[in-house]
């Protein structure tokens, strides 16, 4: 139900960014993502896959040290993420596909496949500064960790 809800919230947010890029005649976001929205997006998988690398030996630290200790929900988070990146990017290609398509007709299109472009790099975006976030966590964990030993 959450993961519905954020991506309605994205798509609204999406759907205004083109509204308005629209009312503005500006077309320098869609360019740009037409362009470029699959090597950012590798960009983006990259950079949460070393970031997620980097909490996942922390937790293992952790493990090593406390093996009592679960982090189940932390790890199937961790590999949600990673699956929704790859499902992102899928969905992108597929996005730019269609929009780049003769065949593929109907009313609306370009504003359609812009929004779910824009929603894309947005969803992405999020992922990142969630994967961010967890590495903050995992330092304060660490850092309580060691006050309750001292």
């Amino acid at each position: 139900m959450r993961l519905a809800k954020n991506i309605s919230f994205y798509i609204i947010i999406a759907f205004l960014i083109c509204l308005v890029s629209s009312y503005l005649k500006s077309d320098f976001l869609f360019k740009y993502l037409t362009e470029n929205i699959i090597g950012l997006l590798l960009t983006l998988l990259a950079i949460n896959t070393a970031t997620l690398g980097l909490i996942a030996s922390k937790i293992q630290d952790m493990l090593e040290k406390h093996p009592k200790m679960s982090f189940k929900n932390t790890t199937r988070e961790m590999k949600f993420s990673l699956t929704e990146q790859v499902i992102l990017i899928i969905v992108s290609v597929i996005a730019l596909i269609v929009l780049n398509s003769s065949v593929v007709q109907f009313q609306y299109k370009e504003l359609a496949l812009n929004t779910i472009l824009v929603g894309v790099l947005i969803y992405s975006v999020n992922i990142l500064w969630d994967t961010g976030k967890a590495v903050f966590v995992i330092i304060d964990l660490i850092e309580n960790m060691n006050n309750k030993k001292e």
